[in-house]
């Protein structure tokens, strides 16, 4: 479903195989995916509630887009030259968290409230860059390429047990930064 400019005053579930496009929508609830083949949220969309993917191909939120709660994706199922979870140029108030999945994850020139968790991810790259972070950026267990650059972290930025190791640089760290 293609939903442009329009409002809807409670949740939405998008379920197997399905496809759901925002372009200037706005939704009071949450979004929630279950085994879905797109959710792409943009064109200045506003979310209210949390969006929230199981077993999906590919959640991207761009564009100017607002989340007010937070974007999680668990065992994304994208093909490894396909994006898991891609967040650019928007505004989450929440965490953003991939776990679990495969794919390309990326946050590009992002407000995050919250965290910004990567965790035990496989056959994707993974780039993290001019990112304002408020919580902690914690990168871990995850399997590809990694590129953490120019992001301001109000919190700890931690990268551990990944392979081969991400590449680390111009980073603002208010908090501890842990690199193993």
């Amino acid at each position: 479903a293609v939903l442009k400019g329009t409002i809807i005053k409670g949740n939405i579930l998008v379920k197997q195989g399905a496809k759901l496009v925002t372009n200037g929508a706005r939704v009071d609830g949450n979004i929630q995916a279950e085994g879905a083949a797109l959710v792409d949220l943009k064109a200045s969309s506003r979310i209210e509630g949390d969006v929230q993917a199981k077993k999906t191909r590919s959640v991207l939120v761009q564009g100017s887009t607002r989340v007010g709660g937070n974007v999680q994706v668990q065992e994304a199922t994208a093909p490894k030259k396909v994006h898991a979870l891609l967040v650019q140029s928007s505004v989450v108030d929440g965490d953003v968290q991939a776990e679990k999945g495969t794919g390309h994850v990326k946050s590009l020139n992002t407000s995050i409230g919250g965290n910004l968790q990567v965790v035990e991810n496989k056959n994707g790259t993974y780039t993290f860059n001019n990112n304002r972070i408020g919580g902690d950026l914690q990168f871990f267990k995850n399997q590809g390429k990694g590129t953490i650059t120019g992001n301001r972290v109000k919190g700890n930025l931690q990268s551990k047990e990944n392979s081969p190791r991400p590449v680390v640089k111009k980073n603002t760290v208010e908090g501890d930064t842990e690199l193993e």
